[in-house]
């Protein structure tokens, strides 16, 4: 350190403890203990209160120290997510000790290092978990007699109370005396790694990364959008691309919107809530130009139109399918966490409280269905471990109607009596029409429906589309966006370009839609399925529309094209799943000799592999035609049209 000029690093904590653990990182440092109200943090999420106030004490002690780092640091004790602060005087004290008492908490310091010359920022934090042991009231007498327990966060000192109180403890067991010297240690070499300025060029797709250049090395910038010229540090590698997170935006790009959400950026449900729409669109279309580019097809598509936007930008989702789990060791409700540049796998579930590309009625139903679980102590499935019960629940609604079916997905229990639940969520939400139990004992994270039940209600809702009645089953195959599907196909029915007498094939016809939509204006059409529930659906549909033109057969495309159909067809359309047409499904399409082929892919990578495919037995791309029905998230919906 040099003695001449402010010191290096400044620790802003009175804590005895703080600062006999700060000497493990740092030979040399100030002690400067900061008084500031902590009642003026207004979160109340202990996680984001840690940090805020750790920032807080960081800013306040800079004051004095301009040229110094700042090392703020705050830690609290979390319930669930009540917040356990330092008790008033020795009956809190003894409520708290009561409230731990068998149960498991966290043990949260937030940790902020701040340098007020360049106003840099950066923060982070530690968690620990630690299960009590049942405290009898002896126990719990005999600690406060000892007078300590005023300015502990949860009324305890760690070191104190040792294995009477602790059973398990999970994390740092520094962090729960107060300092997290490791992760303390690995901010501060971040802290002091070299800060660059960058101009964010362009956004990495399908992840929604920023992407900039320094150095000669290509830059992932996390949070970032195209236009902005940002203050990073470099936090990893990732291939042959460094890692960068961002200290502050030096200049914001007119391409940043405001997410709706609350829950934007560690939600792994939306990566684009911050872009304004028309720059998606854009980012879409290049991935589609580029994919096709990749595959040698850029000459074989005559042109690449816009994107067709969606007619709805949030609240387009007729379908939501929401994971349980455990968070902060509670039961959680919501959608499974962002994969970051730093992070490339998600398992866990991040507690929502809304979702806007949905609907609000999430907000009534969500609080009803955990309390219920809670109550009988039911438990979030793990696919890791294949513990736990409860593992889905997926929202089905009507955006024309405004029927609602809420489906619950377990992991066995099919006994579960669900008749007190199916009451509570009548209450909430008046507009739910069906209530559906789902048992799926499987170990992945897909829903599958192994057995179901209907609880209360009926066994579908509708929707209306093209001036059509559908009937949605739990297990239903729907375009999740009504509005941009309704466009979707009335580009399909002008793409047949079929007379009357038009004959059209539907592969992988789900519940039939697409069929129905074309039957009004062709002769016949004939759609094909694997899934029996799927076949059954479309059959119910074409009956309660009275289309007495539609036939639909179960069975796969593999199979039914040898001759199992009834006569040549026209125009052949398929919409196949993610993975596209196996190389046996299309070598029958091809043989069904069909002169137009209609092709409806949500994945530019195995439709550019397809269209390949047709090309070379001869087909022609006569159109390309990309359609958003998935708005602030990376999948596209495209339609391409063939001809021979």
């Amino acid at each position: 350190m040099d003695r001449t000029g402010p010191p290096d690093i400044i620790l802003a904590s009175a804590s005895p403890r703080r600062r006999e653990l700060m000497a493990r990182v740092a030979a040399e440092f100030r002690v400067f203990p900061v008084d500031v109200d902590e009642s003026a943090v207004p979160e109340r999420d202990p996680l984001k209160f840690a940090v805020a106030a750790a920032v807080l004490k960081a800013r306040t002690a800079a004051k004095s120290f301009p040229r110094s780092v700042v090392i703020g640091a705050d830690t609290v004790v979390a319930l669930g997510m009540r917040l356990l602060g330092k008790p008033a005087d020795r009956p809190a004290a003894r409520e708290m000790l009561r409230a731990l008492s068998g149960r498991r908490h966290r043990v949260i310091t937030g940790l902020a290092f701040y340098r007020g010359s360049d106003d840099r920022l950066l923060t982070g934090h530690d968690l620990t978990y630690v299960t009590f042991r049942e405290l009898t009231e002896p126990m719990i007498e005999a600690y406060l007699d000892q007078e300590t327990y005023l300015d502990k966060a949860g009324a305890y000192a760690v070191q104190e109370i040792g294995d009477a109180f602790v059973a398990r403890l999970k994390g740092d067991y520094d962090n729960v005396v107060g300092f997290p010297v490791a992760k303390v240690r690995e901010l501060l070499a971040r802290f002091r790694t070299p800060a660059l300025t960058v101009l964010v060029e362009d956004s990495g797709f399908p992840e929604g990364f920023g992407l900039a250049e320094a150095e000669g090395r290509r830059l992932i910038v996390t949070g970032a959008v195209p236009g902005e010229t940002v203050r990073v540090q470099i936090v990893g590698e990732r291939g042959t691309a460094r890692v960068a997170e961002i200290i502050r935006i030096e200049r914001t790009s007119p391409r940043r919107a405001t997410p709706r959400c609350r829950h934007f950026g560690p939600c792994g449900g939306c990566l684009f809530q911050d872009l304004e729409y028309g720059t998606q669109l854009d980012l879409k279309r290049r991935h589609l130009r580029r994919t096709l580019e990749a595959a040698g097809l850029a000459e074989a598509v005559p042109r690449v139109g816009p994107v067709a936007p969606s007619p709805d930008l949030y609240g387009y989702r007729n379908k939501m399918e929401f994971a349980f789990g455990e968070k902060f060791g509670e039961l959680a409700l919501g959608l499974r966490e962002k994969v970051t540049a730093r992070r490339q796998t998600y398992r866990r579930t991040l507690p929502l409280e809304e979702c806007p590309i949905f609907d609000p009625v999430v907000e009534r139903i969500f609080p009803v269905v955990l309390d219920f679980a809670r109550e009988r102590g039911l438990e979030g499935f793990e696919p890791a471990t294949g513990r736990g019960e409860l593992r889905h629940l997926v929202l089905r609604q009507g955006k024309r109607t405004g029927e609602l079916m809420a489906v619950l997905v377990t992991a066995g229990l099919g006994d579960l009596d669900l008749d007190g639940l199916a009451d509570r969520l009548a209450a909430a939400a008046p507009e739910l029409r069906s209530f559906v139990h789902v048992t799926c004992g499987r170990g992945s994270d897909v829903v599958e429906h192994e057995t179901s039940r209907v609880v209360a209600g009926a066994p579908f809702v509708e929707e209306r589309l093209a001036g059509l009645t559908f009937r949605i089953h739990p297990p239903s195959f729907f375009q999740t966006n009504t509005a941009g599907a309704e466009l979707l196909y009335a580009r399909i029915r002008e793409a047949a370009a079929l007379g009357p007498a038009g004959r059209v094939l539907g592969l992988y016809c789900g519940s039939g839609a697409i069929e129905l939509v074309l039957a009004g204006a062709v002769d016949r059409v004939t759609g094909v399925d694997a899934s029996p529930s799927n076949i059954a659906n479309a059959v119910e549909n074409a009956l309660v529309n009275g289309i007495e033109n539609a036939v639909f057969v179960p069975g796969t495309v593999e199979a039914l094209l040898d001759g199992a159909l009834p006569g040549p067809a026209d125009a052949v359309v398929v919409d196949p799943p993610r993975a596209g047409l196996t190389a046996q499904a299309l070598a029958q399409v091809v043989r069904a000799g069909a002169p137009r082929v209609i092709y409806v892919s949500c994945n530019p990578a195995t439709l550019v592999r397809d269209l390949r495919s047709f090309a070379e037995a001869g087909y022609r791309i006569v159109s390309l035609s990309p359609f958003d029905l998935f708005p602030h998230t990376p999948h596209l919906e495209t339609l391409a049209v063939l001809a021979r």
